[in-house]
């Protein structure tokens, strides 16, 4: 039996005579997206296989295999999954959570604690906790709050001007207009449109563009589509600058990060 996907169990969210943490493993074989919710408790998440992107009203956060995602108490969110996944999350009680940042982050895992969540993950998953499990709990923290919180979403502007070009963005990011006739879409001058678009964002556009392309790559490689249609559909010409691109973004070359997402056929199960 797997943990839901995406959504904490009521009861174990809210009950607080219950252990501070509990999880499950996270195993599927098709898509899956889940509309937007919120969890009592804080959720860490982490990928041994496949991709997920999870999105709120101010960033979106692509999580691939190795790496591990921080979600606090109470944030709406939605998420969804492209194509088998495998990996474990486990949700914290929120009287653990006042330490950690009230925003998302993502972070590389490293062998112990994804070794150690898993572990969590499985024992913890019916609720039953004993010597043993609380202290791997313990240290499964100490490795979690000295894990380097390094890597950001991808930010979300609020002005409505900027929003029609990130929109479109989302559903076509091959589009290779100039940014002149991005900033002609917003309905702003060039000046204009590069100087709000980095106040509301933090960036600056063409660093948010290649970031929403190798998102949107790293989704259509875990469904399995070809390098090369990947990087035509995402608006490179050139299969090479695309395998560059991508791996200053990811640190591995695309067709690496293909193979990666393939869950071990002993490892494939239905979530329940």
């Amino acid at each position: 039996m797997c943990a839901n996907l995406f959504i904490t169990p009521p009861d174990a969210a809210r009950d607080d005579s219950r252990f501070w943490l509990h999880g499950g493993s996270l195993t599927q074989d098709t898509r899956r997206i889940a509309p937007r919710h919120h969890h009592a408790r804080g959720q860490i998440l982490g990928l041994a296989s496949g991709v997920m992107v999870f999105r709120t009203n101010r960033a979106c956060w692509s999580v691939g295999p190795g790496q591990v995602l921080w979600l606090p108490p109470d944030l709406p969110h939605e998420a969804r999954s492209h194509g088998a996944m495998a990996g474990w999350t486990l949700y914290l009680h929120p009287c653990r959570c006042t330490n950690l940042p009230d925003t998302p982050f993502l972070a590389e895992g490293t062998p112990l604690l994804n070794a150690q969540a898993e572990r969590l993950a499985q024992t913890t998953q019916e609720g039953t906790t004993s010597l043993v499990t609380t202290r791997l709990a313990e240290s499964f923290w100490d490795e979690w709050i000295a894990l380097p919180r390094r890597l950001s979403g991808l930010p979300i502007p609020s002005d409505p001007r900027l929003r029609r070009v990130t929109d479109h963005l989302e559903m076509a990011p091959g589009d290779r207009r100039s940014q002149s006739e991005w900033a002609a879409l917003a309905g702003m001058s060039l000046r204009s449109f590069v100087r709000h678009f980095r106040a509301d964002t933090g960036a600056g556009f063409a660093v948010w563009l290649q970031k929403r392309r190798m998102i949107d790559a790293q989704q259509r490689l875990a469904r399995g589509e070809r390098v090369t249609d990947v990087a035509l559909a995402v608006g490179y010409e050139s299969i090479g600058a695309f395998s560059a691109s991508f791996r200053r973004s990811t640190g591995c070359r695309p067709s690496r990060f293909a193979v990666a997402q393939a869950v071990p056929p002993d490892d494939k199960r239905t979530s329940g």
